[in-house]
């Protein structure tokens, strides 16, 4: 008889949690009203799926402290860009006007 000794370890469980996270950020982005609070939402889960990625994934964890740093800083500045770019949306088109 086949016993299915099925188990799932961190790197399953970080992909499960990724892939639930973006299809959770699509099904928001195509049902919503845009608003800041979804904007802000999304920004966090970018950030906090950049960080999985980060230390799941590229195994940056274990890394050197000025690549750590940087890439935490690319996951966090990221996101805030995002954020402060529809928070300004209607002052960076006039700035870009011709």
């Amino acid at each position: 008889m086949l016993k299915n000794n099925f188990t799932l370890n961190t790197l399953d469980i970080s992909w499960v949690l990724l892939m639930i996270i973006t299809s959770a950020n699509a099904f928001v982005a195509e049902t919503a009203e845009p608003s800041l609070a979804i904007t802000a939402i999304i920004c966090c889960s970018i950030a906090y799926k950049g960080r999985r990625i980060m230390d799941y994934f590229m195994e940056l964890n274990h890394a050197n402290e000025t690549i750590q740093f940087f890439m935490r800083s690319y996951f966090h500045v990221l996101p805030a860009l995002i954020f402060l770019s529809d928070l300004f949306s209607e002052e960076l088109a006039s700035l870009t006007t011709i």
